[in-house]
């Protein structure tokens, strides 16, 4: 039996003779407005290309250059690569802001790593972000380490002046040429919404979507010394090369015709789960002394889905020699305490202090999935000292900087409205600590930012001659 080829295929001068309609495109922006060189302040806006319906494949490509320094000891860090250079990402439509997200790179690390494995991550990630966060086991006593074998580090851990200790992926020089370009995708900046549902941007018309990106003028928040310390102005982002590389499904003419009519007798709805942050402090006591705090968290009137607290160093205490995660951190702050009150009620019959069960929270949270992280990244606490330490600076560098501790609020139904719980009251986290050691991670009479990401449901209207997006 034979097949005719062309019955399945276009193939040869015959496809160049009759072309396909694609039905997805690509489209490249350059920055409409570009703010850097500011103290605390560097920025890109890029206006969206209002073609059929963006995707979450959509993404910004960025590349970082040296700032006039000789020779480069610097690469993204291993738990989320580039992705940390952004401080904020904010969508705006039509004037109306869509979401306003900062420091979304903790809000990711632990959707990468309860998704998919160490592995994993690293090979779909790793030519986006630059991560390689792998780790090993010594045989001989069970001490954990990183893995030097299959990640960037090809050479022993120590440092020494052999600057080929990592050789891919390094900032190379100012020439923007030799740069590596990386690829943050939408959906990993705030657009979460991206991943479930494109969203239609052709009914938008005249009325403008804007993305405004912020990017960490301390190049310590996400780059790692893959040798030395660095300085906080080492390495900068290339702002002349950023770009927006947006991914469109395109519709027929008369289908997209027939939906912006539509709009003139109905608006259409477009459910979405946003989140953004709400920050706070915490002072940490001496080893062994529990310290307390209750946080208030007005979220009245949200339906809240989730809820994620991670610990990280604030601005005076960023480590310039951090060899595996820079300031990318969740710090495990010992061992932990918990109560919430939502609505007037405790959600734990009686406050939770086992650990395991304060790692489970973060399992329920993410639909059963667990953080695929080492048991010495997400936490060091009392029972770190019966378990084998290993000793080496890389291993060092990750120890319990891991602890993303999420709390689950949904009901059980389908959906984005009605899944949550609405927040007659505010909330209130009664949030205890007893810190464990002094070094790897410093845990004792130490100033930490908290960082508590809300999950909650919104409404985003398109209408004829306006959008509206609830609250």
């Amino acid at each position: 039996m034979s097949y005719d080829l062309n019955s399945y295929f276009q193939l040869g001068l015959d496809s160049e003779a009759t072309p396909q309609n694609s039905l997805v495109m690509n489209t490249i922006r350059t920055p409409v407005d570009v703010q850097s060189g500011r103290s605390g302040l560097s920025k890109v806006v890029f206006k969206v290309p209002k073609v059929g319906m963006l995707t979450g494949d959509s993404m910004i490509t960025l590349s970082f250059k040296q700032n006039g320094t000789t020779t480069s000891n610097a690469t993204p860090n291993f738990i989320n690569g580039a992705l940390g250079c952004v401080e904020r990402c904010r969508i705006v439509l039509d004037n109306k802001e869509l979401t306003n997200l900062e420091r979304p790179s903790l809000l990711e690390v632990p959707k990468f790593y309860t998704k998919a494995t160490q592995n994993e991550v690293a090979q779909f990630q790793y030519k986006f972000l630059g991560n390689q966060f792998q780790t090993t086991t010594v045989e001989d006593n069970g001490q954990e380490n990183f893995d030097k074998s299959k990640t960037r580090y090809f050479t022993d851990e120590a440092e020494t002046n052999d600057l080929q200790n990592v050789v891919r992926y390094r900032v190379p020089s100012s020439d923007e040429t030799q740069c590596h370009k990386y690829g943050l995708h939408l959906r990993n900046l705030g657009a979460q919404f991206l991943e479930n549902d494109s969203l239609p941007v052709f009914l938008l018309g005249s009325r403008e979507m804007l993305i405004e990106l912020f990017f960490y003028t301390d190049c310590r928040e996400y780059m790692v010394p893959t040798q030395g310390t660095l300085a906080a102005a080492d390495i900068v982002l290339d702002y002349a090369n950023v770009e927006l590389v947006t991914t469109h499904i395109q519709i027929p003419d008369d289908v997209q015709a027939n939906e912006v009519a539509n709009l003139a007798r109905q608006p259409l709805s477009y459910p979405l789960i946003d989140n953004y942050l709400v920050k706070g402090t915490i002072l940490t006591g001496a080893i062994g002394a529990q310290v307390a705090r209750t946080y208030r968290i007005n979220a009245q009137n949200r339906e809240v889905h989730k809820l994620l607290i991670a610990h990280n160093d604030i601005g005076t205490n960023i480590q310039s020699n951090n060899r595996v995660v820079a300031n990318q951190k969740a710090n495990s702050l010992g061992d932990v305490d918990l109560q919430i009150k939502s609505n007037g009620l405790n959600v734990y019959e009686r406050p939770v202090n086992s650990q395991a069960l304060i790692y489970q929270q973060t399992t329920y949270a993410n639909n059963g999935m667990a953080l695929k992280l080492p048991y010495n990244a997400f936490q060091v606490v009392n029972r770190t000292a019966q378990i084998p330490q290993g000793t080496e600076t890389l291993y060092e560098s990750y120890r319990g900087t891991q602890h993303y501790l999420a709390v689950d609020f949904q009901n059980g139904n389908a959906g984005v409205f009605g899944a949550g719980s609405v927040q007659k009251v505010a909330m209130e986290i009664e949030y205890k600590v007893t810190p464990r050691v002094a070094t790897n991670p410093v845990q004792e009479n130490r100033q930490y930012d908290t960082n508590f990401y809300l999950s909650v449901s919104k409404m985003l209207s398109i209408g004829a001659r306006n959008v509206e997006i609830s609250f």
